[in-house]
């Protein structure tokens, strides 16, 4: 017969175990497997660990992606700043060693997972800012999709599937230059760059005409020669002279007012302070047939201090950050026409149907942000969505009052006419683009030029 003793032990281990048990996917949510070989750490930025990926979609409609014995391989990493450095839960960044389409998303080798552990209003506030943009018809806007992760077997809680920020045709649809290339032809573009809060010492540094500092980092290219860097540094200036000047039209010439106009209300709808501080990314495709390619702001990312201010100021008054130029471009006539353009275009089109995709997208997330708070509770910075249902229901509110305020500083804005604003398809496949040439106006599309009148004029 068992002692009481030995009876008492037993029964506190198996309690203990219990307490100790691991955490389970909720099942609600395709399921990423990640391996590393050998179960080694990811314990940084800069190195690549090698390993396999696999995704299990459950009862979603996306396809599966590998299988638990047919897994893809690929190289993982950590990535972010204060994301990575300042929270336990850490975002991730996968790169196949094949092209892969991922649950819906068009085929590339590089992704992310983002963690949303900076997030306390439910993790709407990067899935809002996309769907913001991709409302207003920024030209690409990152594609993203909640899903549960299982590292090297252990349950991680909930993440987001998105899309890498980069050059290629599924996404920021710009012809990439080379490294430390010298043509004067190809060094026109394209480009992508970011405003940037963290120092490196490649960045381009100069004063804002306001007195503050700017640091200006290089995503495409990455290594430059002495002739890209004169190129790039001139422009950044020359941008940077245009906000500060007083011609609309040298304005006009280098920065696509349009497209400033849809990122900028992207950011005043989410109330975004470090809008234009740091993550604020700016593109410039290669000139072509005699034309200039203008700059254009985008794609939006990291909306992680979205509504925390919660004032009924514009995010360049009194900011958190430093906002760089857009309290300056804000100033501009031309600007402010196009933003209340594209202000009636929301508030009529999308506001509402926003506002139901977000509370849609919230409800999908109920069962994996209970487990996630199981996994990190007490960890470094936590923020607590076990309770959606009141997380969703406060963003709601903010959003709301952010739109109601908005009202009141733009009324319904500005009717644009056709001639206002240039039409663009949304897929990458019908973009069209009006240019230039030999004086007369054509139509870019799919790679073949038309009359302005549709008449096919032949391969561009």
């Amino acid at each position: 017969m068992v002692s009481m003793k030995k009876y008492i032990v037993f029964l506190w281990v198996c309690l203990l175990s219990v307490g100790m048990q691991a955490v389970n996917p909720s099942g609600t949510l395709p399921i990423v497997y990640m391996t590393t070989n050998s179960g080694q750490a990811i314990t940084d930025k800069e190195n690549y660990v090698p390993g396999t990926v696999y995704i299990d979609p459950l009862s979603t409609n996306y396809a599966a992606l590998g299988s638990s014995s047919a897994p893809l391989t690929a190289q993982l990493k950590g990535r972010g700043n204060w994301t990575w450095s300042g929270f336990d839960k850490k975002p991730y960044k996968i790169k196949f060693d094949a092209k892969q389409k991922v649950l819906g998303m068009p085929k590339n080798k590089h992704w992310v997972l983002i963690a949303g552990a900076d997030d306390g209003l439910g993790y709407l506030k990067n899935p809002v800012g996309f769907m913001i943009s991709k409302a207003l018809g920024l030209r690409w806007t990152p594609g993203i999709v909640p899903v549960e992760l299982v590292l090297n077997g252990n349950y991680q809680g909930l993440y987001f599937l998105t899309e890498h920020v980069r050059v290629d045709k599924n996404r920021v649809n710009i012809q990439e230059q080379e490294d430390l290339c010298t043509n004067a032809d190809s060094i026109t573009g394209g480009w992508m760059v970011e405003i940037d809060n963290y120092w490196s010492e490649n960045n381009i540094e100069f004063n804002e005409n306001n007195g503050q500092h700017v640091m200006v980092s290089l995503d495409v290219p990455e290594v430059l020669s002495s002739v890209q860097r004169d190129y790039i540094v001139h422009q950044i200036e020359a941008l940077n002279n245009a906000i500060y000047g007083n011609s609309s039209a040298t304005l006009e010439q280098i920065l696509d007012i349009e497209e400033a106009a849809k990122f900028y209300l992207v950011q005043e709808i989410m109330e975004d302070c470090e809008s234009y501080h740091g993550s604020c990314k700016l593109y410039k495709d290669r000139d072509s047939l005699g034309t200039v390619d203008k700059w254009k702001f985008g794609p939006v990312w990291d909306f992680g201090n979205a509504y925390d201010r919660h004032a009924e100021r514009w995010i360049y008054d009194g900011p958190t950050w430093p906002q760089y130029w857009i309290g300056q471009l804000a100033t501009w006539p031309v600007f402010q026409k196009a933003v209340k353009e594209q202000w009636w275009i929301y508030y009529h089109q999308y506001k509402d149907t926003i506002k139901q995709q977000a509370i849609d997208f919230a409800n999908q997330l109920t069962e994996a942000a209970k487990r996630d708070a199981q996994v990190w509770e007490g960890t470094s910075n936590f923020r607590n969505n076990s309770n959606m249902t009141d997380r969703r229901n406060d963003f709601i509110d903010r959003y709301n009052w952010r739109i109601n305020w908005l009202y009141k500083q733009w009324g319904e804005g500005i009717q644009p006419t056709s001639e206002s604003l240039e039409y663009k398809d949304e897929s990458l496949e019908n973009k069209t683009q009006k240019i230039l040439r030999d004086g007369k106006m054509i139509i870019l599309r799919n790679g073949k030029t038309y009359t302005a009148s549709g008449t096919l004029i032949g391969d561009l």
